[in-house]
């Protein structure tokens, strides 16, 4: 199989998975792993046109009665402390017209708009840009990439906060969305990153894989190689994100409280996405996600963090 990133044409069979966190297929899905840049994928060509039926309903999170309001201040909180406070720490005057490519329910648009961006979003998805458009009202754009690109929309900074995993031909997609940054233009890029030590300790179980969503699984020597040959200038890397390393661990070690796969099946069963047996298993997993946050600080600092995040720069 060759590596859709660097080309090299041994990549490997390295795991047979299923989807273990929300269950939408009964399938078996191949995961390759390429031994020079170390990106674990699928071969897209089998799973290319069936990429929606992965995404279960509640998927995307809404808010609904006073519990999930709690849950709402408590994740406007992660997201504020977490990747608005990474851009901030690049761009401190807050300025520029700012698009979140993937941008699910709209919550780091909203709190970017708060900042001083001309902060906008782009989804896919019809159901997460509804409720996008109610966290950030007339800041969303329900569609493609090219539905702004041909009207020649320009952005100064493009963000896409674990968005690239899911997206195929990730060469040709870099080279396009170019068309909609002004020149110099800014890009931020978080994915998870297989070459981190949980990865290396839980193997196909390790949470980030996300299987069968996750198309393509990016060590942080992919994601490097994968924008510089699409002409992007890496600027600074990091490898510690308060909300997503901590809560990668804590579902790993523990998936049958993870949060959004348990609101997800409660969805399916009984057709509401909370419940007070559910608020019990969310207030053990944040205990653990709190105890977790050492190891994914140490993790971190030893360059093995469960994400990695990019900031690039095209001339």
């Amino acid at each position: 199989m060759k590596c859709p990133v660097c080309e090299y044409p041994n990549a490997r069979l390295r795991y047979r998975m299923s989807d273990r966190f929300f269950g939408v297929s009964t399938d078996e899905f191949l995961l390759y792993h390429c031994s020079s840049c170390g990106l674990l994928f699928q071969n897209e060509e089998e799973i290319h046109d069936r990429l929606s039926e992965f995404y279960p309903g509640g998927y995307w999170w809404q808010e609904s009665g006073r519990l999930s309001s709690l849950e709402r201040a408590y994740r406007e909180w992660m997201i504020r402390h977490d990747h608005l406070r990474f851009l901030l720490s690049l761009f401190p005057d807050g300025r520029g017209r700012l698009l979140d490519i993937g941008c699910g329910g709209g919550t780091f648009v909203k709190l970017a708009l708060h900042a001083g961006f001309d902060a906008y979003g782009l989804e896919q998805s019809e159901k997460a840009a509804r409720i996008g458009e109610r966290n950030a009202p007339g800041r969303i754009f329900q569609g493609l990439e090219q539905d702004l690109i041909v009207p020649g929309e320009k952005f100064d900074i493009l963000t896409l906060f674990h968005s690239l995993e899911h997206i195929t031909n990730p060469f040709r997609y870099l080279k396009n969305i170019q068309k909609l940054l002004r020149k110099p233009g800014k890009l931020v890029v978080q994915v998870p990153n297989v070459q981190s030590l949980q990865a290396k300790i839980f193997g196909s179980r390790w949470y980030g894989l996300d299987c069968p969503r996750h198309v393509y699984n990016y060590s942080t020597f992919s994601l490097l190689h994968l924008l510089g040959r699409t002409g992007y200038r890496i600027q600074r890397v990091r490898h510690f994100s308060l909300r997503d390393n901590g809560a990668a661990l804590a579902s790993s070690l523990f998936p049958a409280l993870d949060p959004m796969s348990r609101r997800v099946e409660l969805l399916k069963k009984k057709g509401k996405s909370h419940s007070l047996g559910l608020v019990l298993k969310e207030s053990l997993y944040l205990a653990l996600f709190v105890l977790a946050q050492p190891f994914a600080l140490m993790e971190a600092a030893l360059g093995r963090g469960a994400t990695v995040t990019v900031y690039a720069t095209l001339d």
